[in-house]
């Protein structure tokens, strides 16, 4: 990517809008959670439907992020490795928590833990989003 004029550009591109998908599709299942929207369907339904979302998502990101990372790996190690872990950490257990925690909250119909989890999802993944920016802009 460091020989091409487009290849970093065009790829942060993609993982932008992967990044713009996740959060989405992240933030209309917390908000259905919060009853906040999405009233006429069921947690379950909305979780369902965001589902291929949320994968195309995580796979667009994915597919973008290692060649980002590449390029910049040197600079990530040596200089930023603290705020790249927490990235990466803060991203693993956003996506952990939505598979294994609201994803099956959401299935059970369980409105009890609902609102926490969603306080806790938007916490993480605005967490790992302030991490991922400060890497580029501070």
């Amino acid at each position: 990517m460091s020989n091409s004029r487009y290849g970093f550009p065009a790829f942060e591109m993609v993982h932008l809008l992967g990044l713009g998908l996740l959060l989405g599709s992240v933030l209309l299942l917390n908000a259905r959670f919060f009853g906040l929207g999405l009233r006429r369907q069921t947690a379950a339904e909305v979780a369902s439907d965001l589902a291929p979302w949320t994968r195309l998502a995580l796979v667009l990101m994915a597919f973008s992020g290692i060649p980002l990372f590449a390029s910049k790996a040197p600079d990530l190690w040596s200089e930023e490795l603290g705020t790249f872990a927490l990235k990466m950490s803060l991203i693993v257990t956003g996506v952990a928590f939505h598979y294994w925690v609201q994803v099956p909250l959401a299935r059970s119909g369980n409105s009890t833990w609902g609102r926490p989890a969603a306080a806790f999802s938007l916490l993480v993944w605005l967490g790992a989003a302030v991490a991922g920016l400060s890497l580029e802009f501070l």
